[in-house]
C-alpha cells in the first residue's frame, strides 16, 4: 500500500471551500485524471462529507472519497480532503492510498516512477480545486 499526502492553500474561508467541495464531487461523479504524461484516466468517484464531531455544533470537515478507473493499469485510490482554517485562507490537505497494480512489478514500478504520477495527478486535483473554488 503507498500513501501520499499533498497540501494546498485557497484565499477563501473554510466554510466557502467546503460548500465547493460538495458540489464540485456532486456534480462530477465522473473525474478525468492526469495518468501518464499529458494522458488522463476517467475513474468513477464516490464521495461523503466529513464532520468535526469534537464540537458542539459539528461544522463539516471535508469530504471522504475514492475512485475507480475503467483501466486496471490505473490503480484505485481512497483519500480524505481535510479543510483547514488558515490564517485569512484555508488549506486543503489530501492524504491518500493506493495499491500499485501488478503486484512485485507494480511496486517496484510504483518506486521508481508511479509515485510521482500519484503526487503529479494529486496535485493537479488539488489545482482543479483551487481554481474552481
Amino acid at each position: 500500500m503507498t500513501r501520499i499526502t499533498r497540501t494546498a492553500r485557497i484565499h477563501k474561508p473554510q466554510n466557502d471551500v467546503i460548500a465547493h467541495l460538495q458540489e464540485f464531487f456532486s456534480q462530477r461523479p465522473k473525474l478525468q485524471v492526469r495518468a501518464l504524461g499529458p494522458s488522463t484516466a476517467g475513474v468513477e468517484v464516490q464521495y461523503s462529507l466529513l464532520y468535526d464531531w469534537t464540537r458542539v455544533a459539528p461544522p463539516r470537515g471535508g469530504v471522504a472519497f475514492s475512485w475507480r478507473a475503467a483501466w486496471r493499469g490505473f490503480p484505485s485510490f481512497g483519500a480524505t480532503l481535510t479543510v483547514r482554517p488558515a490564517g485569512q485562507e484555508t488549506e486543503l490537505v489530501l492524504e491518500g492510498s493506493y495499491e500499485p497494480p501488478a503486484g512485485v512489478v507494480g511496486r517496484v514500478f510504483d518506486r521508481i516512477v508511479g509515485q510521482k504520477l500519484a503526487a503529479r495527478t494529486m496535485d493537479a486535483l488539488l489545482d482543479q480545486l483551487a481554481h474552481t473554488a
